[in-house]
């Protein structure tokens, strides 16, 4: 399973990755964010900016759409 810790500023919202739809651009994760655990699909977009150094495909998380990117997860 892939993981994610994200710090929003106040506290850490975890972030595993239960599937990624290539063909639809998205990406469906399950989120623990303060003892709550629910699991919603995001659209996945792509950085230009990173094209040619690395996993570029990141979605959009929160109340200031802060990027998370596919490459930042890590394997458990």
């Amino acid at each position: 399973m892939f993981e994610y810790d994200f710090f929003d500023g106040d506290h850490f919202i975890t972030f595993d990755i239960v599937e990624i739809d290539d063909d639809d651009e998205t990406v469906t994760v399950a989120i623990s964010n303060q003892g709550r655990i629910t699991h919603d699909t995001f659209n996945l977009f792509e950085d230009e900016a990173l094209k040619d150094i690395c996993e570029n495909r990141y979605f959009e998380f929160g109340l200031y759409q802060d990027k998370i990117y596919i490459n930042d997860f890590e394997c458990l």
